[in-house]
């Protein structure tokens, strides 16, 4: 995958973050970048996680990613996510 297509995806997730954490009270004062973490930055939650997922489908209109890959690890859930981490799984993928 290109820097060029990798940064396209970072810069897309960073938008749909930016979207659906506009109106949380806690919002997160710091500028998005590669390296926020979803949970310890911008404190998701799992359903916020399952909202990212559902923008992420809708944005590159796919229903067949497999997310699994990208939110666990041996069976269990990953404790942590980085908007790289995502932007990578996508270059994978799409």
């Amino acid at each position: 995958m290109s820097a060029q297509n990798l940064a396209a995806y970072e810069a897309d997730i960073i938008e749909i973050l930016k979207d659906l954490t506009s109106d949380w009270e806690d919002a997160f004062s710091d500028d998005i970048t590669r390296d926020t973490r979803l949970i310890d930055d911008l404190g998701f939650e799992s359903i916020d996680v399952v909202h990212l997922i559902t923008a992420i489908e809708q944005k590159y209109d796919r229903r067949d990613l497999p997310f699994e890959e990208l939110l666990m690890v041996e069976g269990r859930y990953k404790d942590e996510l980085t908007v790289a981490e995502i932007a990578e799984f996508l270059g994978k993928h799409l």
